[in-house]
């Protein structure tokens, strides 16, 4: 039973375990029987991923018939060995957090490996959240196979075109795109929260997954449109001449309004610009530093600005604390409204809690799973 490209080790090893008929502690202890002991640190169903020291990994290829080498194209966590575990006291096995989001394969992709008591679990890297083919955004359960049907949603499918061109064209496509998701949900908490767009999207979510739309409002899927639509400007080198001449020519606030009016426009949004810069003088008046440490637009336009020759890299090193945040209950709780843990007990329910999120890839799963 060979690997799904980019699944979880922990998936691989359920559904081998399923095919020989065992518990998959006694796959993996089986499989490593040798002269050494076999440690295994945790359980099947405690996290959905396993990591494996050096002496496991090529007995479970010796199992499989399958190179290590090979295996680990296949499955990117496969190595090299965790932290927590060594290479040199015989064979260890670890049941842990994945290092970075999982969601489930599409079903319809996968229907050969795909089982009722195991799905295929893979790391969607920075853009394989959706199947195209099947026109799904995948969610994330390690009990079934969850995903959200998009052919209400038009518009993400569009913008998922967009986000795999941009990936293509840019090597700091990720980058681009998590400042992207970072300007969008500064969006958010200034009171977009009755935009009708999003609340349309976030409408067609919850019914699709049987939340409520309170629930689903904080989900990635949500202003992914205009994520992307942000990206896409932010990265084009077109766009940093026409800024850089604006503020040239007419001043810093100039090239403000020039980005804002471009974002209104591809985000279907022609009073963006007014009612930020709005915002903007009022933040400037109450904050304290100046507007750029709070707003991740103003950060980015800066160091446009003040790069000159500097790499470009450099535009993409956002702080921290401006980021989008990562967790789905951090996001609630900074988005206001509801109270917290209702929403997040009901969108966990609905699979919505984990999944893709627009943020840099740094652990296994740079490719996508789908197209």
């Amino acid at each position: 039973m060979p690997p799904v490209s980019q699944e979880l080790t922990g998936s691989w090893v359920g559904r081998l375990a399923q095919a020989y008929g065992l518990p998959v502690q006694d796959l993996l202890r089986g499989a490593c029987s040798g002269p050494r002991p076999v440690k295994v640190t945790g359980a099947f169903g405690t996290a959905p991923e396993v990591f494996l020291n050096e002496p496991a990994r090529a007995a479970l290829g010796r199992l499989t018939r399958t190179p290590p080498a090979r295996l680990h194209e296949l499955l990117p966590s496969f190595g090299p060995t965790h932290e927590r575990l060594t290479d040199d006291i015989g064979p260890q096995a670890g049941w842990f957090s994945p290092r970075s989001a999982w969601v489930t394969a599409c079903l319809p992709c996968t229907r050969r490996s795909w089982s009722p008591r195991q799905p295929v679990l893979v790391y969607p890297g920075a853009a394989g959240h959706v199947c195209r083919r099947h026109r799904r955004w995948l969610l994330a359960d390690a009990r079934t196979s969850v995903s959200a049907p998009l052919q209400a949603l038009p518009e993400v499918l569009a913008a998922h075109r967009h986000h795999t061109s941009l990936l293509r064209a840019r090597p700091q496509a990720a980058e681009v795109v998590a400042l992207a998701s970072a300007v969008v949900w500064s969006w958010q908490v200034q009171g977009w929260h009755g935009d009708p767009i999003w609340r349309r999207r976030a409408v067609t979510l919850a019914s699709f997954t049987g939340c409520s739309a309170a629930s689903a409002a904080a989900h990635a899927l949500v202003p992914y449109p205009e994520t992307i639509a942000v990206a896409r400007v932010l990265g084009d080198r077109h766009w940093h001449q026409r800024v850089r001449a604006a503020a040239a020519g007419q001043g810093f606030r100039a090239a403000h309004s020039l980005l804002l009016e471009e974002f209104g426009r591809r985000t279907g949004r022609p009073w963006l610009s007014d009612w930020m810069i709005a915002r903007t003088r009022t933040r400037t008046r109450t904050q304290r530093g100046s507007a750029a440490e709070h707003d991740p637009l103003l950060w980015w336009l800066e160091r446009l600005l003040a790069s000159g020759d500097a790499p470009e890299e450099e535009l993409w090193r956002m702080p921290a604390l401006l980021s989008r945040p990562s967790q789905f209950g951090d996001r609630v709780a900074l988005g206001g409204g509801s109270p917290v843990r209702p929403v997040i007990d009901d969108a966990r329910a609905a699979f919505l809690t984990g999944g893709w999120e627009p943020t840099v890839v740094t652990g296994p799963g740079e490719v996508a799973s789908c197209r």
